[in-house]
């Protein structure tokens, strides 16, 4: 009687340990997309990789400018040429903005290139026209503003921790704004010579690095030296007399700039679980 109860109790126990199992049991199989009927399906599910080779750009920056090379022809009273160097050139420091998309490789060793759109603040420039013999001096006097749109190209140098070393280079436009020319302490020269709007050729060299904040925001710390191009004035002035035009060359500066990357899009890799 005992042994009867005994294997009544064990069948029982069978009994609900299946029912309890089943569920378990149905659900991973159909986690796997099958039955039992069906051969072994190992569970596979699409992990993302991270952040993709492209990217949003944004810099600030400090330009410290050269001094170009400036030239206004003088003439004397009978209308003489004699000369056409200004002097003591110097054009104002400023600070600029820059931003864009790059895309590369996605490797530490890779190149990638960039798009960038920028602006360089009002800047003044102020210079010493060569005198006339019977005159006092005549300081010059203009601003000028600006833009930018470059398409560079890096080259990273390897990863160290979370540094990344890079070069680069880059051509493209500026495009300037030069205000009206006047001058200060000659009393013959109370016109003042219309500005001008130009698209010069720009082109620049770059180092710097990157410093890995997450996944998908590096903070880019660079120098670059950038040609700006030239620029000069118009010809006619505020009383409609017809003077020479204001040249300036070698509009060149060394920069400081601090920039954010920030990558987006991104690919998937398969991950399977036995």
């Amino acid at each position: 009687m005992r042994r009867h109860i005994k294997a009544g109790a064990a069948t029982a126990v069978l009994i609900v340990a299946a029912c309890l199992a089943s569920p378990v049991m149905a659900g991973g199989l159909l986690e796997r997309g099958g039955s039992l009927k069906d051969d072994y399906v190992p569970y596979v599910r699409d992990v993302s990789s991270g952040a993709g080779p492209c990217y949003f750009r944004a810099d600030v920056g400090y330009s410290v400018s050269s001094d170009p090379e400036a030239r206004w022809a003088v003439t004397n009273a009978g209308g003489t040429f004699i000369g056409d160097s200004v002097n003591g050139e110097n054009l104002e420091d400023s600070w600029f903005g820059e931003a864009g998309v790059g895309c590369g490789k996605g490797s530490s060793r890779g190149l990638r290139a960039e798009l960038m759109l920028g602006v360089h603040s009002s800047r003044d420039f102020n210079g010493q026209p060569l005198p006339l013999p019977t005159a006092p001096v005549d300081p010059m006097h203009f601003s000028l503003r600006t833009y930018t749109a470059m398409l560079n190209v890096y080259k990273d140098l390897g990863s160290y921790g979370r540094f990344t070393p890079y070069v680069g280079a880059g051509v493209g436009a500026a495009y300037h704004e030069m205000s009206e020319v006047y001058f200060t302490g000659n009393p013959l020269l109370v016109n003042r010579i219309r500005g001008n709007s130009d698209l010069s050729l720009a082109w620049s060299l770059m180092a710097g690095f990157g410093y890995r904040i997450s996944e998908r925001a590096i903070l880019d710390v660079g120098y670059r030296f950038i040609d700006l191009g030239t620029i000069e004035s118009d010809r006619a002035d505020s009383a409609g007399f017809v003077n020479p035009a204001v040249h300036v060359d070698d509009l060149y500066a060394h920069e400081i700039k601090v920039g954010l990357r920030y990558s987006f899009g991104g690919s998937n890799r398969v991950v399977s679980y036995k």
